[in-house]
């Protein structure tokens, strides 16, 4: 195939995540962020094939979904998918209380009257990033700016995270950004000696990138830093694990953003559309490393079985 051809095959993949990921929110179908999430792993690998040949492919994917996502955020189109450019700063105001009480607010979403009482759901330092009077929204996106800046040098990883349903996330609110930035800082970025600060910084955001990170130095057979990851995620969460342990475990472990100390269902976590950013995340990041590891296993797998197959053919000794 022609390497122009390929080029706008990935652009309109790039697009086409955009009607599926509208799909997630009817009732029924939040299944399709499945699809979504292969379409953006084709556009990162389709473009690293090509960019060498196409230089106009990075930047016409990072504009286009910029584009997409600005226009949202100033029309309303697309947009309104969350409450969290309304909740997440308001948040900051409770300060060691972020766990034992609730915030009541009341916000117009492009026309339409919203008014919630929730409880906070996500690690402490979350929600004082924020700049007082700009929508949240602009923080997202500049979020996911930063962190396409971050992976400059990863051609894949920086074309898949431009697919143009993840800028139109941002562009709707979601608070996942910061953190997803956080982590990229963490373990992208050659950060030398301060590579623990900013891994406390991520770990202080919320709670899937917590995941990630221990994941990775698991990945890597760091059990120590996967354990000290533990030990931060805990020195964070002490001095309100002090002033309302139970809320804290219904809020930030359980999750509940209201007054039970219920988990969500299975399925609320599995096709909820903004957790699917980290596994994507992790997929554009490693996707070398995770695709070497899993040939390495199917070597091995065969290797086992023709082992296992010659040793089946052998005669059985003969009986003296």
């Amino acid at each position: 195939m022609h390497s122009r051809t390929e080029a706008v095959l990935v652009v309109l993949a790039a697009v086409a995540t955009v009607p599926l990921l509208v799909g997630t929110t009817v009732a029924g179908l939040t299944f399709l962020i499945v699809p979504v999430f292969g379409l953006t792993l084709a556009v990162g690998y389709g473009a690293a094939r090509v960019e060498q040949q196409e230089r106009w492919l990075l930047p016409a994917l990072i504009g286009l979904g910029a584009a997409v996502a600005v226009v949202s955020v100033v029309t309303g189109a697309l947009n309104g998918l969350s409450d969290e450019p309304y909740s997440t700063p308001a948040y900051a105001r409770l300060g060691l209380q972020m766990y034992s009480r609730s915030v009541t607010i009341t916000y117009d979403q492009y026309g339409t009257l919203h008014s919630e009482t929730v409880y906070n759901v996500y690690l402490p330092l979350l929600t004082y990033l924020q700049v007082p009077g700009l929508d949240y929204r602009w923080v997202s996106l500049t979020a996911w700016a930063g962190t396409l800046y971050l992976l400059r040098r990863n051609p894949l990883a920086q074309a898949g995270y431009s697919a143009t349903w993840i800028p139109l996330l941002a562009a709707n609110g979601q608070n996942d950004f910061v953190p997803l930035f956080a982590v990229t800082l963490a373990l992208v970025t050659p950060l030398g000696s301060y590579g623990w600060f900013g891994e406390a910084f991520a770990l202080a955001l919320k709670q899937w990138a917590n995941v990630v990170v221990f994941a990775y130095h698991l990945a890597r057979r760091q059990f120590l830093r996967a354990l000290a990851s533990v030990a931060i995620t805990a020195a964070i969460l002490a001095p309100f694990l002090y002033v309302n342990a139970t809320g804290v475990w219904c809020h930030v472990i359980i999750g509940n953003s209201g007054t039970t100390c219920t988990s969500n269902p299975w399925t609320f976590f599995v096709f909820k559309r903004n957790y699917w950013l980290y596994p994507t995340w992790v997929a554009v990041v490693y996707f070398g490393p995770i695709r070497g590891a899993f040939r390495a296993l199917v070597h091995r797998a065969r290797g086992r079985r023709r082992r296992t197959l010659t040793d089946g053919d052998r005669a059985p000794p003969r009986a003296e």
